[in-house]
């Protein structure tokens, strides 16, 4: 298998968490559960055979995704293929950092995944032709991050008060008090919430319910003896009932079985 992960250079870097290629993966299992991350994909598909979102409860076939498609931000998981023998590259956009790319409010693409083209034009199709062209991963790295200069749209982030509030969320999701963050905005409350979800995709209580998910999963992943109260109290949760609930809501999965079913990667479980 190849697993390549590419950190571009600025300005890039100040959109982009990551870039990703990989080839050859052969997992067990045919589907995963993906969690809620807190980002926002591009993913190019280099190989003709359809991929499949499914339904979470029923595991049938919901959706069909082909050649590239838009991920936005999710609040639930999504149980989709795992992609064996997949060939990919996936662009991960930080949180307040596709907006200049998509240039469309980010909140028409909550809790959905669309075809590529359509938040990016054709353009994106025949990006993904010169990528199936091209051998070396290095070299399709540095044709992605050409394409995403050219697609990069000047955006004014209202005095940048947006990507600063996101960056704070993310760094210390258990400390942050969204009502102090946004009276220090310079915005009403309402306008905040407009703006973010604008830039961001959700609201700044859903994103931070999302981090602080993910901190969590940073917490646990890979352990096997595990101090429950310690960590939901470090983390800010006042109860373990209330921690459950908002692990399982994002997982659909208790902690204790999210230990037990873990796989390879900490945001996807193996349906097995």
């Amino acid at each position: 298998m190849i697993y390549k992960v590419w950190q571009p250079d600025l300005p890039l870097s100040d959109y982009i968490k990551e870039m990703v290629y990989h080839k050859g993966h052969r997992p067990s299992h045919t589907k995963d559960r993906f969690l809620p991350d807190g980002t926002l994909n591009l993913v190019v598909d280099l190989q003709d055979e359809p991929k499949y979102i499914y339904d979470n409860l029923n595991l049938e076939e919901k959706q069909k995704c082909e050649r590239a498609w838009f991920s936005g931000m999710h609040t639930e998981y999504l149980t989709i293929s795992s992609g064996i023998d997949a060939e990919m590259m996936v662009v991960t956009f930080k949180a307040e950092g596709s907006f200049p790319f998509v240039n469309t409010p980010l909140h028409e693409f909550s809790n959905k995944v669309v075809d590529a083209e359509l938040v990016f034009g054709e353009d994106i199709l025949s990006l993904r032709e010169e990528l199936k062209s091209e051998s070396k991963p290095e070299v399709k790295f540095k044709r992605m991050e050409e394409w995403l200069l050219s697609a990069r749209k000047e955006v004014v982030f209202s005095g940048d008060v947006i990507p600063q509030l996101v960056q704070q969320i993310r760094e210390t999701p258990s400390e942050v008090n969204l009502k102090d963050i946004a009276e220090r905005s310079g915005y009403s409350q309402k306008q905040f919430i407009h703006l973010f979800k604008k830039y961001v995709g959700l609201s700044p209580k859903q994103y931070h319910r999302i981090v602080r998910f993910n901190e969590i999963l940073e917490m646990i992943y890979g352990e096997k003896q595990i101090e429950w109260a310690m960590v939901a109290a470090s983390c800010g949760y006042f109860d373990q009932a209330h921690f459950i609930r908002d692990f399982q809501a994002f997982s659909g999965l208790n902690p204790k079985k999210y230990i037990t079913d873990q796989g390879d990667y900490r945001n996807y479980v193996p349906l097995k």
